[in-house]
């Protein structure tokens, strides 16, 4: 894939909606062939993990947590999580509140890659 830049906007983006919020994929199916670049709203994420997917997540708003391969972290504004493809992972913002990140994913592919698909441990 060759790389390229790109400028993409946000409210060009449409909205997915998902089981515990939604996501707008700004970048996304190698665009640019650097990264996915994703803004995420979500109340809650089931633990699961990427097969060959890296991801950095960036949190703009909302507090809760984050359990990465059985250990818990707290999360409030301007955390940073790094993901590296195969580790297990779950979000759970506080109550009452919406986790909003922005998810940085590489190497860049489509939503429709297997190694994107996110996957339950023991899969």
């Amino acid at each position: 894939m060759q790389k390229h830049s790109i400028v993409a906007y946000l409210d060009q983006t449409p909205i997915i909606e998902c089981p515990y919020g939604n996501v707008r994929r700004v970048v996304t199916g190698g665009t640019g062939g650097v990264a996915n670049v994703h803004i995420v709203n979500v109340a809650k994420g089931s633990i699961h993990y990427h097969s060959g997917y890296d991801e950095v997540y960036y949190l703009l708003r909302g507090t809760g947590t984050i359990t990465i391969d059985g250990t818990t972290h707290d999360l409030r504004p301007g955390a940073t999580v790094v993901l590296p493809a195969g580790v297990p992972h779950e979000l759970e913002a506080a109550e009452g509140q919406t986790l909003e990140f922005v998810i940085f994913g590489t190497p860049a592919m489509s939503v429709t890659d297997d190694r994107f698909k996110p996957r339950k441990p023991g899969e």
